[in-house]
């Protein structure tokens, strides 16, 4: 019985002491399993990777239509940024997203609650490099001593643009000796053929009307007076630049009239027309220009005229019309890299830094 209970006494003994050898070895491991949940530094990490993903492999909400064509009055109806050109090709970016989300018009809140996100009211700095570019944009404050961060490799999908000189306006005769009257000077951008050439499905090479900018460059009007209609063309005065759409090319109907161009390279375009041309003329339909009056199947054409001031009559045509127009003879805005400066990817750096 004694015996009994001595092995009693020394097996508690043993048990506890195991119990207390564990006890304190699972109270050394407790703090070091909260280290990563404590570090301010991990946290801004994780916060600047998220912001990261949202804004290289998001394209921002609404999609449809895209939030970077909303207004500053409609602002409130942006819910998220995102620079992607579809969740389907991430880390390439769309540049109509990226000039809307680094214009000054935002707010320091509005880059916080739809592209930082958080419980906490972070500070950051958000900048993107695109190669060829000489400038860095960015957004936010000056970067402090600790902050968390995120670099990501990113390809920016680039414009696309057309120049017509004076060599294409003789070889397409867009100038026509046997009735003036019907003849304008026109460029044609055809949405069915833009959205559904079977050749360019990919939408990081597709030049999209309805949401791209897209860009005009007539140049060396001065030498376009070397022609049978006039030997000495001077003193040319664009009075109006047209935008149509219509699915009939005979029957025309304005959209918008655009009367903002660049006029001989100035670097701001002028307040209106009509007004004097030297040499050149540069048109910027900027994103979603088309999209309010235009569907994927809808024929856009942009029109021009012209009035030589010696002359007092029109250049390309004899009176602006309100239609029908012969188009027969427009410039095509299309997949040909005759006519047309394709787009293509650009190397970037984007750079997320949270505090």
């Amino acid at each position: 019985m004694t015996d009994d209970a001595g092995n009693l006494s020394i097996d508690f003994l043993a048990g506890f002491t195991i119990f207390m050898i564990a006890l304190i070895y699972v109270a050394t491991l407790i703090p070091g399993l909260f280290i990563g949940l404590e570090s301010q530094t991990i946290d801004y990490d994780a916060v600047a990777y998220r912001t990261g993903v949202i804004l290289a492999e998001d394209p921002g909400m609404p999609d449809n239509p895209a939030w970077e064509t909303f207004p500053d009055e409609r602002r409130d109806e942006v819910l998220r940024f995102g620079l992607a050109i579809s969740k389907d090709h991430p880390n390439i970016l769309m540049p109509q997203k990226v000039d809307r989300f680094f214009c000054s018009t935002w707010s320091y809140d509005d880059y916080r609650s739809r592209a930082v996100f958080g419980d906490y009211p972070y500070k950051y700095n958000i900048s993107l490099k695109v190669e060829g570019e000489p400038v860095i944009r960015s957004t936010g404050e000056e970067k402090p001593d600790g902050y968390g961060y995120i670099r990501r490799v990113v390809k920016v999908k680039g414009t696309s643009n057309a120049t017509i000189d004076h060599e294409k306006v003789s070889k397409y005769d867009y100038i026509s000796h046997d009735n003036v009257t019907n003849d304008v000077f026109s460029i044609h951008i055809n949405c069915t053929e833009l959205l559904h050439n079977e050749t360019i499905k990919n939408p990081v090479y597709q030049i999209n009307p309805l949401k791209d900018q897209i860009m005009i460059n007539i140049t060396d009007l001065d030498q376009m007076g070397n022609t049978s209609i006039n030997t000495s063309l001077t003193d040319i005065t664009i009075y109006r630049i047209k935008p149509i759409s219509s699915n009939s090319p005979l029957r025309l109907a304005p959209i918008r009239t655009f009367d903002t161009p660049y006029i001989d390279s100035e670097t701001s375009s002028v307040s209106g027309l009509p007004v004097k041309v030297t040499k050149n003329i540069t048109m910027i339909f900027p994103p979603g220009f088309f999209s309010d009056f235009a569907d994927d199947t809808t024929q856009l054409y942009v029109f021009l005229n012209f009035t030589h001031d010696s002359w007092k009559q029109n250049y390309l045509n004899n009176t602006w019309n309100e239609g029908p127009w012969n188009v027969s003879k427009s410039f095509e805005y299309d997949y040909n890299p005759v006519n047309v400066t394709q787009p293509e990817l650009k190397d970037g750096v984007l750079e997320v830094a949270v505090w």
